[in-house]
């Protein structure tokens, strides 16, 4: 009776890893033997079927990217990864539909732009023009005079409020009153553990920034809205920014040591809100990617007895100023914004020293 050879051999046989004298035996031995040509046939289509499966899970959870849209709108895309977006179509309906999106405005977006036929007469020139007219040289200089000076008086008066509101805040802490101004009791219902801080952040003119703030820079980046370098109430905020590209938008968000904790898909709409709660008292980056650019901003969430003590206070329902002034100590910069804009209605100049000083911690 001829030895058949092993399942291993077979396997080797089939993916040509065997050495050339074994490869010579066993195809002598599947010429003559019908049962291992069955086993091998066997083999051979149940790789053929994982390979299937496995193909079937990386496409249906693979998301998109806006390159891949992109070819496919242009026909650029080869024969597999084509049969790949089409797969992960049928098993992903977002994808599908903001390919659907894509494929209705791509060609609006890469239409040529028609530039207008130059003017035979410059701007440069009708303002050289303008200004030469007579009785136009008093008037420029009365502009300039306008431009220059009335910044300047602008500051003065800023800069005199400020000092009137530090000299307030003096006089408040060696009186024994809780607050600046005859008119303001609102701190007298923040709980002890919070008035100093919530003293601290009335100080507009103090370089001092929250201890709550400890390790979020200012951010500079205006297309970033929320939360941009602050402390947030929610374990599942509403991340916003402005419109930066005319493409699609991927979210991410990262915890302190860079590892990624949730990932959007490919959205069109600019704000999207993570399926994970955050852990309070944690920091994260959240980054906003479209068209190869990426914007970044960093937030930390606020700690387990800091949103006690939050929940507390409201229950007194606090002033503007107590409410803002707690807000700003604890980091949660939106919302001190919020209070002090109330705040500003009624006491304009405290109020936007106040709005002025939230700004600065922020970044913008």
């Amino acid at each position: 009776m001829p030895t058949h050879p092993s399942h291993e051999q077979l396997m080797k046989y089939r993916d040509r890893a065997l050495a050339p004298a074994e490869l010579r035996s066993v195809d002598g031995h599947l010429g003559t033997c019908p049962e291992c040509r069955q086993e091998l046939a066997e083999a051979a289509s149940l790789a053929s079927a994982n390979a299937m499966i496995s193909a079937v899970r990386e496409a249906q959870t693979d998301h998109l990217t806006y390159d891949q849209m992109d070819a496919w709108v242009e026909g650029e895309l080869e024969p597999g990864e084509r049969e790949f977006v089409m797969a992960h179509i049928g098993l992903c309906p977002p994808c599908a539909r903001q390919l659907q999106a894509y494929e209705s405005y791509a060609p609006v977006m890469s239409a040529p732009v028609r530039i207008p036929a130059a003017t035979p007469l410059t701007l440069v020139d009708r303002l050289r023009a303008f200004f030469s007219a007579p009785g136009m040289a008093a008037l420029t200089a009365a502009a300039v005079a306008v431009a220059v000076l009335g910044p300047l008086a602008v500051i003065k008066r800023t800069e005199s409020a400020r000092s009137e509101f530090t000299a307030s805040l003096r006089t408040a802490s060696t009186t024994g009153s809780t607050t600046p101004n005859s008119d303001a009791t609102e701190l007298d219902a923040v709980p002890s553990s919070l008035r100093g801080g919530a003293m601290a952040a009335l100080n507009t003119q103090s370089s001092e920034r929250p201890a709550a703030l400890a390790g979020l820079s200012p951010n500079t980046d205006v297309n970033l809205d929320y939360p941009v370098s602050e402390v947030i109430e929610e374990t599942t905020p509403d991340l916003r920014w402005k419109p930066f590209a005319r493409s699609f938008y991927i979210v991410s968000i990262y915890n302190s040591q860079r590892i990624l904790m949730t990932r959007s898909p490919m959205i069109l709409q600019t704000h999207w809100q993570p399926p994970v709660r955050l852990t309070r008292g944690a920091m994260y980056t959240w980054e906003v990617q479209a068209a190869g650019v990426t914007r970044r901003a960093s937030f930390r969430v606020l700690s387990q007895t800091g949103d006690q003590q939050l929940s507390e206070l409201r229950a007194t329902n606090p002033g503007p100023l107590a409410m803002g002034a707690v807000a700003e100590s604890l980091g949660l910069l939106s919302l001190a914004r919020q209070e002090f804009e109330a705040v500003k209605e009624t006491r304009s100049e405290q109020g936007g020293l106040l709005l002025d000083h939230v700004t600065s911690l922020r970044g913008h």
